[in-house]
């Protein structure tokens, strides 16, 4: 892990991944930003002007750990790296056009991706309660017996596609989950993992989220599939949150706001 990659404002070390699929090579970082966040880029600050509370600490620790990940695959320095918003809010990496970017937050928790040679998804979802209609809407099995998503949480061995290397721990870093996720039924873990997998999808393939994703299949226990032309994986959960990736090959999209 090159130096100077933990952004200050993270209460946890970020879990390095590096994954090799489609002819695309990402790194993706997960974190916890808690308190003061870290020293804000004046884009980062202009973005965020009308943010507050978490909100706003998420955004700016979620810029800050992306660009780390840009970073780890460029071998700039992370300062050097500028990230602005295209026309529909996505990130977009302008200093290095050539790679793509994705980040999501939940609950505190952060998780940025910067890929080359392909654009690039990233989701985590805090597991929240879910009526039984929304889960068989979105093909769930119905309640089921609650289960811990803690320290003791494992929900199979991390992706290895093709030449795929990963290093750093592959589970829980850094401080336990919060009360909120220490317990969650199977159905509402579920559905977590499978809705990380369709916003990663409709990430990477500049899909508008929302009611629609549900035709997107997921299979309960599948660790990796496609769909429209991306190709998604889960990752191991990060404190108590499924985190799933999704790789479109093609050239990213640097169309930007205005």
């Amino acid at each position: 892990m090159a130096a100077g990659l933990i952004p200050a404002g993270f209460t946890a070390r970020p879990v390095l991944m590096r994954l090799a699929a489609a002819g695309a090579t990402t790194v993706t970082l997960l974190g916890r930003a808690d308190g003061t966040p870290p020293p804000a880029d004046p884009d980062d600050l202009r973005a965020a002007r009308a943010m507050t509370g978490l909100r706003r600490r998420e955004f700016l620790a979620g810029r800050a750990l992306v660009r780390r990940a840009v970073a780890e695959l460029t071998g700039e320095s992370a300062e050097s790296v500028r990230i602005v918003a295209r026309a529909d809010g996505r990130p977009v990496c302008v200093s290095a056009p050539e790679i793509a970017v994705s980040i999501s937050h939940s609950a505190g928790r952060i998780a940025a991706t910067a890929a080359h040679g392909c654009e690039v998804g990233v989701d985590l979802q805090i597991p929240v309660p879910v009526g039984t209609r929304l889960l068989r809407r979105y093909g769930v099995a119905g309640a089921g017996p609650a289960v811990r998503t803690g320290p003791a949480v494992r929900t199979g061995p991390a992706v290895r596609t093709g030449p795929a290397t990963r290093t750093g721990p592959a589970t829980r870093v850094g401080p336990a989950p919060d009360a909120a996720t220490s317990q969650v039924t199977c159905a509402q873990l579920e559905f977590a993992a499978a809705w990380t997998v369709r916003e990663a999808c409709a990430k990477a393939l500049g899909l508008r989220a929302g009611p629609g994703l549900r035709r997107i299949p997921v299979p309960a226990g599948a660790r990796h599939g496609s769909w429209g032309g991306a190709h998604w994986y889960r990752m191991p959960p990060f404190q108590g949150c499924p985190v799933a990736l999704a790789v479109c090959p093609g050239v990213p999209d640097a169309g930007l706001r205005a």
